[in-house]
Parts: structure tokens; C-alpha cells; sequence
């Protein structure tokens, strides 16, 4: 019985051994498909994140993206949230639910307010009495331009503005059917650049860049957008456009994921795109911009498989804290040596005081043995009782130890019977 045991525990062994290698050399790691809601097609975050998962398929093996066209950042913060994508491109000042997390910082997003050259729209508050095309209803970017207009006091009924998406507005724009167009979008989206050089082929006239020139004073109210700066031929270089560098506001065009969302591959999405910018950014310029996201910058927490990747360097807390657990770990080799070193003397103590006893319990003997008569040998023993009392009491006290104890009370028995003997000689020859 106990053969064919053995050898069915062998077997059983040698399987589970088999299956933990296959699990971890040979089976092929497993694909995960990441959904990331983008935004219009036409869109700069939709081309990133398109031109991001080509890349993966070239770098990796572990993550595909399946970038899903929505109507804008709102969307698609709306499908992160209701868990219809794993990963969404949202503004900074979106009102993201603290569940989402981060996991890179994509690219800026400028707010562009565009009007004619020839208009009297020199700043912001010269838009009251005028025709203007909004982002649509709902979306971060037209809360964007009614945080402007809030900030410059701006009353929503003395503008006339009408909601489009953004190619529409631009149209409108191109044919004088607007005085101006808010937008935001990043300095090299396609459908601003081709608005421009339509403008410029068709001779509609000259556009001009309204200046939001109290961005600084706008982000203490709204710390999540930040001041910006349009270069000077920034959208075209004869004549430059801007003809001079501007002051905007801005937002960052951010990267989030659902809690729990794999974070092996939130993991290897980082590495790819961070790894491997330089590929990126042939395709599209956009990627120069991908970095860290900063907990601050939307108040949100990083994605644990992002952070993960961007903490790959930083020292370990053994290695942060190295010096002082030198220190500490010094210390305490003192303090167990110097307490070893006083156990050893207390011990050391302890064993003389147990000598002490065996010497004065071996003089005892001497002078029994040499006892003449009775009352002698009564002194003795009356002694040797007062010895043991004396060894007891600094045996309860740790004077003596127990091993000291032990021999002891060997010798005192021996002693005792020296004693008791020398008693019987005495009596038996008087």
C-alpha cells in the first residue's frame, strides 16, 4: 500500500510543479483590451490615443486600446464613470467623482477666443452686443467660457451666442456669420490649423487672437486652470498669427482610469508611452507633451499600476531611510551587548555568591572531621542549617542561581552526612 501512496504523492507534486512553471515561463501572457473614450474623431485627443495603441501593438503584447469616438471630455468622463471605458481624456477642470484616477498627463488645451481683425473684440468684455459660437451645451468647454465671462463680469444676455460643435462654429466663423468663436484646443489641432489657412487662402479677411489677459487672476478661483502663453506665429508665420506673443488660459487635456481597471496594464500602458515618446511624437507632436500627472493639478489619486511605474526609481525606504536604521541598528547592537555584558556580570555574581557557600559548607566539613566531642558537632549542624537558610533566602532573591543551588545541595547533603557519621564515632568510643 505504501509504494503505490509514494508514488501517487510524487506524481501529485511533480504535476503541481509543472502547472507553477507553465503559469509563470511558458504559458503566453495574456492580452488585456483597454477601452479609452477619446473624443471626436476629428478630434486631437482621438489621434493621440489612435497613434498611442499603434505603438502598443509594435511594443507590447500585454495591452490593446479600443478608442471609442464620444461628443467630447464630458462623454467621455460620463463612460469612465458609468464603467462603459476603462480609461477616458478629460480636462483638468472636469468635475471627475474621486473615483477616477490618473495616469498621465496628455497634452495643454488653450482657450482661443477668435474674432476679425477689424472687429472692436479687444479683450473679453468687448463680446457684450456680439455674435458668438460656443462649444455645445453641456461640455467642459463651454463651462469654460462662462468661467471667462464670469470672471470679466460679462452679462450672458447681452451676448448673442448660439452652441455648435466645432468645426460648425469655425464655419460660421469663415463665413462671416459670427463676430467671434471660443474654442479649446491644443495649438496644433487639425480643424483650428485648416480654419487658419482657409482663412488665409480664401482672403475672408484677417483673424485676430483675443487676449484673456487675466488668466493669473482667474486660476486663484479656479486652481485647476492655468495661465498660458500663444507665441508669436504660433498658427501661421506670414504675417504671424498672433502678430505678437498673448497671454490665454488653458487646461490640461488628462488621462484617467476606473479604479479597477487591470494595473498590469495600466502598468505597461505607462511604460509604453512614456518609454517610447520618441515614436509617438513622429506620428503626432502632441506626445512631447505626455508626462507625470501631479495629484494636484485635478485633485485626484494616481492609478496604482501608473504610480507604480513612475515610483520604478525612487529609492525604497530601507534605501531613504539607510543612515538613520544604521544608526538605529548600532544602537541596539549597544544596548544588547551592554545588557549581554551586565547579564554575564550579574551571572558572575550570582556564581561566587554559590562558591561563597560551597567554600564556607567545605570548612564546615574540615571541622567536623576534627571534632573531639558532641557539643562540637551540635555547633556544626546548627551552622549548617543556618548556611541553607542564608542560600534559600538569596536563592529567592536571584543571588544564587539555580545551577549554583544544585550543586550546592549536593555538597551540603554531603556535608550534613560527615557531620551525622562523625556524631556516631564519637558516641560509639565514649
Amino acid at each position: 500500500m505504501r509504494r503505490p501512496l509514494t508514488l501517487i504523492a510524487v506524481a501529485a507534486i511533480l504535476v503541481a510543479i509543472g502547472v507553477i512553471a507553465w503559469q509563470a515561463f511558458i504559458k503566453p501572457p495574456q492580452t488585456v483590451t483597454l477601452r479609452v473614450a477619446a473624443g471626436e474623431r476629428t478630434g486631437d485627443a482621438y489621434r493621440l490615443m489612435s497613434e498611442i495603441g499603434e505603438v502598443l501593438e509594435r511594443h507590447t503584447e500585454l495591452v490593446r486600446l479600443q478608442v471609442l469616438e464620444t461628443e467630447g471630455p464630458s462623454q467621455n468622463l460620463s463612460m469612465v464613470n458609468t464603467g462603459r471605458a476603462e480609461l477616458a481624456a478629460i480636462q483638468s477642470d472636469a468635475p471627475a467623482v474621486i473615483s477616477t484616477q490618473l495616469v498621465a498627463r496628455l497634452f495643454p488645451d488653450a482657450f482661443l477666443l477668435i474674432t476679425w481683425s477689424d472687429s472692436d473684440v479687444l479683450s473679453p468684455p468687448d463680446l457684450s452686443g456680439k455674435r458668438i459660437a460656443l462649444p455645445p451645451h453641456g461640455t467642459s468647454e463651454q463651462r469654460a467660457f462662462w468661467a471667462v465671462a464670469d470672471h470679466y463680469d460679462i452679462n450672458p444676455f447681452s451676448i448673442n451666442w448660439l452652441a455648435l460643435p466645432g468645426e460648425s462654429a469655425l464655419k460660421k466663423m469663415l463665413d462671416h456669420e459670427v463676430d467671434a468663436v471660443f474654442l479649446v484646443r491644443s495649438l496644433r489641432d487639425p480643424a483650428v490649423l485648416r480654419f487658419f489657412e482657409d482663412a488665409k487662402l480664401l482672403k475672408r479677411g484677417r483673424l485676430r487672437l483675443v487676449a484673456i489677459d487675466q488668466a493669473e487672476a482667474m486660476t486663484l478661483k479656479r486652481p485647476f486652470l492655468k495661465a498660458s502663453t500663444l507665441v508669436k506665429g504660433a498658427f501661421d508665420g506670414e504675417p504671424p498669427l498672433p502678430p505678437t506673443s498673448i497671454v490665454t488660459a488653458g487646461v490640461d487635456l488628462l488621462l484617467v482610469a476606473t479604479p479597477d481597471a487591470s494595473e498590469e496594464a495600466i502598468n505597461e500602458l505607462t511604460r509604453v508611452m512614456m518609454e517610447h515618446r520618441l515614436d509617438l511624437a513622429v506620428r503626432t507632436p502632441l506626445a512631447a507633451s505626455i508626462t507625470a500627472p501631479g495629484r494636484a493639478e485635478s485633485g485626484l489619486p494616481i492609478h496604482a499600476g501608473a504610480e507604480r511605474y513612475y515610483l520604478r526609481d525612487e529609492p525604497s525606504f530601507l534605501q531613504q531611510n539607510a543612515e538613520p536604521m544604521a544608526l538605529i541598528v548600532t544602537l541596539a547592537a549597544m544596548l544588547v551587548s551592554g545588557a549581554m555584558a551586565l547579564r554575564a556580570r550579574l551571572m558572575a555574581d550570582r556564581k561566587n555568591n554559590a562558591d561563597k557557600y560551597n567554600n564556607d559548607l567545605l570548612a564546615l566539613s574540615a571541622r567536623a572531621r576534627e571534632a573531639k566531642d558532641v557539643g562540637e558537632l551540635a555547633a556544626c549542624k546548627t551552622e549548617l542549617t543556618a548556611i541553607l537558610e542564608q542560600c534559600v533566602v538569596d536563592l529567592d532573591t536571584d543571588e544564587v542561581t539555580e545551577a549554583g543551588f544544585q550543586s550546592f545541595s549536593l555538597l551540603w547533603e554531603a556535608v550534613r552526612t560527615v557531620i551525622e557519621d562523625r556524631v556516631r564515632d564519637i558516641s560509639a568510643t565514649s
